[in-house]
Parts: structure tokens; C-alpha cells; sequence
């Protein structure tokens, strides 16, 4: 049965992966579409190299490509491609600190304490990048809770308002975000698991 663009735009992602294990272009095509962007942001944020970025990028669905099997077990997709990116933009790190730099005058110096300032903090970078990514993801399973519960999920979460100011800045009372809060959070936690996640992980 062949398979025109509008059924690979309705597939679930592992759908396209299984898709992609037996080989197939297009089922390649529209995982890609779907999370190019966000990957290469991720990247770019870790590597600060938008060229580099595009090159690891490709890499990235290279290796989905080669080794769509691989993603058995590892929960959502979406997060399996995440987990390749970060680690080859943290090789990519590597490689660079271990390459050695031309010697130049008034900028040996320099060059080494960037690097030495990424190797420091390539714990923290990792959580910069993991945290943007959970809200990014968050982002689009928020979109599927009604309005009002969105809402105060997102002040709470995004903005890091108490329930109090969330009632103050929503004009309703305490108790009902309370409850807004309670029940979108159970939601939020049912799509979450569904996705793969554990629910402590991204909320």
C-alpha cells in the first residue's frame, strides 16, 4: 500500500520509526519536519555554533536512520532524539577542548579559559538545555488541557506564581485554582506517562 503525505503527517512518531527501521524516505522526512527545529536549537544552545549545529543535526537523524531499532525501551521518541543530540553536542565539546588551538598572539589565553569555562560547566549547560527542552515539550502537552486549567498550570509553571498571586492575577477565587491546578496537573501527569515520561522528570 503506498502511502501519500497526509497519512505520514497522521502517524504517531513511533509509528514513523517503524517506518524508518524498514528503510522508508518519507516516514525519514516527516520525523524530521516535526523535530528538526527544536533539536537544532538544542544543539545550537550546548555547541554556540549555528554551523556546527547544522552539521551535528544532520548526524542526528543519520543515526535514526541507520539505527531506528535502537529506540526500543527508551521511551518517547521526541526525548530519545533529545538524548542523541545532547551527547553528540557534548562529543562535539570534547573534540574541540582536546583539539589543539593555532597559537596566537594575545588570544592563546583567551581560547584556553573558553574552554576551560565549558568543560566547568557542561553539568550545568546540560540542565539549561534539559529544562528547555521539558518546556518546550510541556508547551505542546499543555495544549491539549481546557483553558483554564492551562492557564494556571502555566503561571505556576512558566511565570512561578503561588496559587495566591495565580488567584489575584485570574480575578477567581483561591479555591477554585486550586482545584484548576489539582485537576490539570492529573491530566498533565495521564499525558505525560502516556508519552513515555515519568511525570517527575519535565513537571
Amino acid at each position: 500500500m503506498v502511502r501519500g503525505p497526509l497519512e505520514y503527517n497522521q502517524q504517531p512518531d513511533e509509528v514513523l520509526l517503524t517506518l524508518i527501521e524498514q528503510q522508508d524516505p518519507n516516514a525519514l522526512a516527516e520525523l524530521y519536519d516535526r523535530h528538526a527545529r527544536i533539536v537544532h536549537n538544542l544543539i545550537v544552545r550546548i555547541v554556540r555554533n549555528p554551523a556546527v549545529a547544522e552539521e551535528l543535526l544532520q548526524e542526528v537523524f543519520w543515526q535514526v536512520w541507520q539505527k531506528a531499532g535502537d529506540h526500543a525501551g527508551h521511551g518517547a521518541v521526541a526525548a530519545w532524539l533529545y538524548r542523541i543530540a545532547r551527547n553528540k553536542s557534548l562529543d562535539q565539546l570534547r573534540r574541540q577542548q582536546a583539539r589543539p588551538q593555532p597559537v596566537q598572539t594575545g588570544s592563546q589565553e583567551a581560547e584556553q579559559a573558553v574552554w576551560s569555562q565549558l568543560k566547568a560547566d557542561a553539568a550545568e549547560i546540560e540542565q539549561v538545555i534539559a529544562r528547555r527542552w521539558d518546556d518546550d515539550y510541556l508547551r505542546q502537552v499543555l495544549a491539549a488541557i481546557p483553558p483554564e486549567q492551562r492557564q494556571c498550570l502555566e503561571l505556576a509553571y512558566f511565570e512561578g506564581m503561588s496559587q495566591r498571586q495565580i488567584a489575584e492575577y485570574t480575578q477567581v477565587p483561591l479555591g477554585t485554582v486550586k482545584t484548576r491546578l489539582r485537576i490539570g496537573l492529573e491530566k498533565l501527569e495521564r499525558l505525560v506517562r502516556a508519552d513515555g515520561y515519568k511525570a517527575e522528570d519535565v513537571i
